[in-house]
């Protein structure tokens, strides 16, 4: 059923008169705007602020105090779009919050399998913020994968999966994230999630050693759902850029 208009902006969705009644504010009173009970009148303020210079560290660190209470869809929208467009700054300020807002987040390996052959959007709402940011904050995710909590490790393993998938990231940058992917998931074989997460995020690498890996797990996991995600990324990895270099050559 179609939304009605108020209940879309009831959910802070933005026309362009809303924007255009809040474009005279001050950055003072647009701050202050972020707290409104009107749902609409705070997606403004994030448009506004975010649009009217690029975000500093400041002005993240209030939009991520608000995503962290944010109850409405449009509203957490607009945060997530002023959000996406930070540097290494606004992800370290984000990786704490890795499946900690929300409950959208997998707590096991999906049953019905993904049919798409591209790499699907993370359900968690920061790792999907963090998978749309620019390839410099590669480093950070590959960092929350190996020195993060569970938590934060198995939502981001999702975000390092769909950047690496979609982006233009380095070669070094890129064989980082796969060694630390394999590393782990070498290290966590009881853990049936994560194990599905980094079978997923594999196809992301097109690495003779990550053909090795997959053609294992087929032929010798246990898991349904684990050895069906492993056929689907050893039929989507070919369609990746190749990468010759070895983990060690590139790494040193």
């Amino acid at each position: 059923m179609k939304s009605s208009v108020s209940q879309l902006r009831g959910r802070g969705f933005l026309r362009d008169e809303d924007i255009e009644a809040s474009r005279h504010l001050s950055a003072a009173e647009l701050t202050r705007q972020l707290d409104s009970t009107d749902a609409v009148e705070r997606s403004a303020a994030v448009r506004l602020l975010s649009r009217a210079a690029r975000p500093d560290a400041s002005l993240n660190q209030l939009f991520v105090e608000r995503l962290m209470r944010e109850t409405k869809l449009y509203t957490k929208l607009e945060l997530c779009e002023a959000l996406q467009v930070g540097g290494r700054e606004t992800a370290q300020l984000l990786i704490p919050l890795l499946g900690a807002i929300g409950r959208n987040q997998h707590t096991q390996p999906a049953v019905e399998a993904f049919k798409k052959a591209s790499y699907p959007l993370p359900r968690d709402i920061v790792a999907r913020i963090l998978a749309r940011m620019d390839p410099v904050v590669l480093p950070t995710l590959i960092a929350a994968v190996v020195d993060g909590s569970r938590t934060q490790a198995v939502e981001a393993i999702d975000a390092v999966g769909f950047l690496c998938f979609y982006s233009a990231v380095a070669t070094t940058d890129r064989l980082a994230a796969l060694h630390a992917l394999t590393e782990k998931l070498r290290g966590n074989p009881g853990d049936e999630l994560m194990q599905w997460k980094i079978v997923r995020a594999l196809e992301s690498f097109n690495h003779p050693d990550v053909m090795l890996i997959l053609e294992q797990i087929v032929a010798r996991n246990t898991s349904p759902v684990i050895v069906r995600e492993a056929q689907r990324s050893l039929a989507v990895v070919a369609e990746q850029p190749a990468l010759r270099a070895s983990f060690d050559t590139e790494m040193r």
